[in-house]
């Protein structure tokens, strides 16, 4: 089937340089919606994908409910310290097992049959199973399916096939950019959340596009002007672009606590990295946000911002107006990008558009992109 999507053709364009005749992914890879269900089948479930932070799940008993690849999964902080995912589905008769996040929990009970289960998976107990008033306590039943899992810091991956390569790989090129900063000391401080009418790989590739920072966003444009910037560059499944600025401003920099020990140089660095498929990682120097997109639909795409602080300036009444501020900088910044991502959308139904013309000064990363994509799904 997908080589009804990627003839030989698209194939051929992806390996051509941008500026000799490459191009991205066909218009039917953001509309047709058996391509979306393709993309959850063969890469959501085949790759490590962002599910959380430890900051959703901080105590034993706490349980955390989401979606991965239009699949619900939970994680739990078990009573035993060890963190934990499974899919979010009782082995009965396949209810949700979770719909909310709840803590301090002993264990979780389905909502449809009262079927119980340990914060390990183990079942627990089934009410009536075998007539009223039988309830059967067995040793050994069918327990949740559990979901391999990895934890980089407090960020929280998974992956839902269990055949990912191994995630210290995976990981690799991003533990080492960011090495110098302390991100233990990270908190969640709040959850930010945009929907677009659009796919969601075009959310992704509108962050790792450098170029239409002058046309879109006047105030990052000022902070950051374009001669300083360049394509984002990239090293297997991470892409990056890494830029130091002149001065710190309201949202970016100041107000907040910084990183603790960070080494000189490092308060005027920002940098952008996308985690393929998963999320994008922005870092600052009294900051870091992750971004995570949920695919609805070909066109329709919710994408939540986690906005990490340092210590107590993530909930301290102290630091509540530069939090504000940082919240109010990146809305602003989202919602200049929402026309952009759905116009980008719109034109995918245009059969004068078909993968695009690149710009081998900005483009490559997009072109790396598509690539990544095929290759995974194939």
């Amino acid at each position: 089937m997908l080589d009804h999507y990627i003839t030989r053709e698209v194939a051929d364009n992806l390996r051509r340089p941008p500026g000799e005749g490459g191009s991205c992914l066909p218009n039917a890879c953001y509309t047709d919606p058996a391509w979306l269900q393709l993309e959850n089948q063969r890469l959501f479930a085949r790759s490590w994908m962002y599910a959380g932070s430890l900051d959703n799940v901080p105590d034993p008993g706490d349980i955390f409910p989401t979606t991965v690849g239009n699949r619900p999964v939970i994680l739990v902080h078990g009573h035993d310290g060890t963190i934990r995912a499974f899919h979010n589905v009782c082995r009965h008769r396949g209810a949700i097992l979770v719909e909310h996040p709840c803590r301090l929990r002993r264990n979780m009970t389905c909502p449809y049959h009262a079927w119980s289960y340990g914060l390990d998976g183990a079942l627990v107990q089934r009410p009536h199973f075998n007539g009223a008033g039988r309830h059967d306590r067995p040793a050994a039943g069918p327990g949740l399916v559990d979901i391999r899992l990895a934890r980089f810091h407090r960020a929280i991956f998974i992956n839902l096939d269990g055949q990912a390569e191994p995630f210290e790989d995976y990981i690799a090129p991003l533990a080492r950019r960011l090495r110098r900063h302390d991100l233990g000391a990270l908190r969640l401080a709040k959850t930010l959340t945009w929907e677009f009418r659009a796919n969601w790989k075009l959310v992704f590739e509108n962050y790792f596009d450098n170029y239409h920072v002058f046309a879109i966003h006047p105030r990052l444009d000022a902070f950051a002007p374009a001669e300083g910037r360049k394509g984002f560059g990239y090293e297997n499944r991470l892409l990056h672009t890494e830029v130091t600025f002149d001065q710190p401003e309201p949202g970016r920099g100041v107000g907040l606590p910084y990183y603790p020990g960070l080494a000189p140089g490092l308060e005027r660095f920002e940098a952008g990295y996308h985690l393929f498929p998963s999320c994008c990682y922005q870092i600052w120097p009294d900051q870091l946000t992750v971004f995570q997109v949920f695919p609805v639909a070909p066109d329709h795409t919710i994408e939540q911002l986690h906005v990490f602080l340092i210590g107590d300036a993530a909930c301290d009444p102290e630091w509540e107006e530069a939090r504000q501020g940082v919240y109010d900088m990146w809305d602003e910044l989202n919602r200049e990008d929402v026309n952009a991502i759905e116009w980008m959308q719109k034109g995918r139904q245009s059969p004068a558009f078909d993968g695009g013309v690149l710009s081998a000064c900005w483009d490559s990363s997009h072109q790396h992109f598509a690539r990544l994509v095929v290759e995974t799904m194939t």
